[in-house]
């Protein structure tokens, strides 16, 4: 699976990311994060910014495939939408 931590639950709901993960995950302070149930467990994911989603996926989609082009920003829409 990965890096296993066991945190406790504060009274207002907080946890502690230890230091360790966060450093795996690419998180610091002020980082924006995304959190969903999924079968009863709990995911936090890294939130991906615009740039930083263009970067990564630009060239994916050759020229001639069948798959339609679309604007990145819709994409990333499009994608975070299923992920959670």
């Amino acid at each position: 699976m990965g890096t296993m931590s066991q945190v406790t639950l504060d009274s207002k709901g907080r946890i502690l990311i230890p230091e360790n993960i966060r450093k795996k995950a690419g998180i610091t302070a002020g980082s924006r994060v995304r959190v969903s149930v999924d079968d009863g467990v709990v995911i936090i994911r890294k939130s991906v910014g615009p740039e930083e989603f263009i970067r990564e996926t630009k060239g994916v989609i050759k020229k001639g495939s069948p798959v339609k082009i679309v604007d990145p920003l819709k994409l990333k829409e499009i994608w975070e939408s299923k992920r959670i």
